[in-house]
């Protein structure tokens, strides 16, 4: 290990004990370390998913690091904390490449445009991942059509334009002019959604250098928006963002103008002075893993696949005879395949771990106990806790497998390759293999 200066950043990577990190550990550092492993991990967290979709019933906001008789531990996240005039990076494991991979998977869109410099420059770590995260957003969300509002407009003359304004009308008689006050619904571009996004544009923009970061498509429809709400809107207000209302089609727009907000209001990207105030900026590698392990499982197969948020699934670990209605201990596994049409059951169900598979640790003792329940509760023949392929070496839990539980489920504990076609075969491989 080296020594550092109590100034300078320390750069970790995501999923790594204290014994695999470059640096000696001061008490100073320890103490600092202490202090952001208390920060809230919520307030920094820059994600596509609206908050009323994070509600799977496990532990929401896990700690930034986590300390253990063997030192300090990274774990889901990576990004940058500027804390008490020091920063620290936590980079990703599996390298950015693998993580803007995953992004253009669950988005189904490039996220790295064919004419963009994949060298990166000197950009830092964070700037690449919400850019790359912000790409996917809006081009998910332009697929179809612009985040058109539809507002009404009052017109007043001697010919009706659309529906007539009787009180309107009669009050503009009162007053002697012969006219008709009349309305009419129109399209527009101006709007709180499309301020927000082009504000974020504007943030990163700034922090990105190269002028193709984002793909012709995209910079052809910030130029409409730029002509609608100017180059440099003001940032709307969270409430008015709430009250926007959207179309079937413009759905996606409202999760963009969301992630915008939280791009364009982020202190970490908007402003680069050093101070000793806590800001900074993460993303949560873990729910990215989940939502690929989700893409390439209903690519796999053609059942029906299910992700197992609050909002898809009612099933309960223990139900009372008292009152049958009444349940405890809800189950959101991460995946069903070939689900009840009441999600009561399935073929088989997998929960996605971002965690290393790896002797000794192996399979956590936790993480074993809920794939049993979800495999009893659903009454799957199978079910599966998927790891990313980061070690090279094979561990007991795969080699000696499948397992077999009291139930008569098959259990397996296996590591996913992280390439999105791989991936695909290997989960293919694997709804296949009770069938042979």
């Amino acid at each position: 290990m080296r020594k550092r200066s109590k100034n300078a950043c320390m750069t970790i990577k995501d999923l790594t004990p204290q014994s695999e990190w470059e640096v000696e550990l001061s008490g100073e550092d320890h103490a600092w370390l202490e202090s952001i492993a208390r920060l809230e991990p919520e307030q920094f967290l820059l994600t596509d998913q609206p908050p009323h979709r994070q509600s799977k019933n496990k532990p929401m906001f896990e700690p930034i690091l986590d300390r253990d008789l063997h030192g300090w531990r990274t774990g889901r996240y990576i990004g940058e904390i500027h804390h008490q005039g020091r920063t620290l990076h936590i980079k990703p494991r599996l390298e950015i490449d693998t993580i803007a991979d995953w992004l253009s998977a669950i988005h189904n869109v490039q996220i790295v445009p064919e004419a963009a410099d994949r060298s990166h420059g000197n950009q830092s770590l964070i700037i690449q991942l919400a850019a790359a995260l912000w790409r996917a957003v809006i081009a998910q969300a332009g697929s179809h059509s612009l985040a058109k509002q539809k507002i009404r407009r009052s017109t007043t003359g001697l010919q009706i334009k659309g529906n007539l304004d009787g009180a309107a009308t009669s009050r503009l008689r009162a007053t002697g002019y012969p006219g008709v006050v009349s309305t009419m619904k129109q399209n527009t571009l101006v709007s709180p959604t499309n301020a927000a996004i082009v504000a974020a544009d504007r943030v990163l923009n700034s922090k990105m250098g190269n002028p193709m970061w984002r793909g012709q498509r995209i910079s052809d429809q910030l130029g409409h928006l730029r002509k609608a709400v100017g180059a440099n809107p003001k940032l709307p207000s969270r409430a008015r963002l709430s009250r926007v209302r959207y179309t079937p089609i413009t759905m996606k727009w409202r999760e963009a103008a969301e992630l915008s907000h939280r791009i364009a209001s982020n202190r970490l990207l908007k402003h680069t002075a050093k101070s000793s105030a806590t800001y900074g900026l993460l993303i949560d590698v873990a729910e990215l893993w989940e939502r690929f392990v989700l893409h390439c499982a209903a690519e796999a197969t053609a059942e029906n696949v299910v992700h197992g948020t609050a909002d898809s699934l009612r099933q309960h670990l223990l139900h009372s005879e008292v009152v049958p209605v009444k349940g405890m201990g809800r189950l959101y596994p991460d995946v069903l395949i070939g689900p009840s049409p009441d999600h009561a059951s399935a073929r088989a169900v997998i929960d996605a771990k971002y965690k290393p598979l790896v002797d000794p640790r192996g399979v956590d003792r936790e993480d074993l106990y809920q794939l049993h329940a979800y495999s009893q509760s659903f009454r799957s023949t199978k079910a599966l806790l998927a790891y990313p392929m980061i070690e090279a070496s094979p561990s007991s839990p795969e080699l000696n497998g499948p397992w077999s539980s009291p139930g008569g489920a098959q259990l397996e504990f296996l590591r996913l390759p992280i390439r999105r076609e791989e991936c695909i075969t290997f989960l293919r491989s694997w709804f296949r293999s009770d069938e042979d």
